[in-house]
């Protein structure tokens, strides 16, 4: 099966500011460091930009909802200045009993410099008869 990239996002400071200050995150590492060094993105504002990004490239318009994420793993520190994008590669799927489809589909958001920043499988209910819902 074939990988599609979503469009880039640029990652800065007062984003990764924002949902820290919006998730509530109290830990450490989610505050500047010893001479200001810069917070890194907590893996949940990772994962909140890559549903976004799938959302925006159009990629997966045949979605109902997503059902679940699986395996998700965090390789790196995602960290202002780099930019952001998601390798979609769908993979096996179901048909249910209504006739809609039950599609796997890995997620790797990838940064800059070609860097695994997190990977997912998601789980995503599909349309029948779509483009990313057909079988195959």
């Amino acid at each position: 099966m074939e990988t599609s990239s979503t469009p880039w996002v640029k990652v800065t400071q007062p984003l990764i500011d924002g949902l820290v200050g919006l998730g509530g995150y109290t830990h450490a590492l989610f505050r500047p460091g010893p001479g200001g060094e810069p917070a890194p993105m907590p893996g949940q504002g990772v994962l909140l930009l890559m549903g976004g990004l799938v959302e925006q490239s159009g990629l997966l318009d045949d979605a109902i909802a997503l059902l679940e994420l699986r395996s998700v793993r965090f390789r790196k520190l995602l960290k202002a200045g780099s930019s952001l994008r998601v390798q979609l590669t769908p993979g096996a799927s179901e048909t249910t009993g209504s006739g809609k489809i039950v599609r796997r589909y890995r997620w790797v958001a990838v940064d800059d410099a070609g860097d695994h920043i997190a990977e997912a499988v998601a789980v995503m209910l599909m349309r029948p008869g779509g483009r990313q819902g057909a079988e195959g």
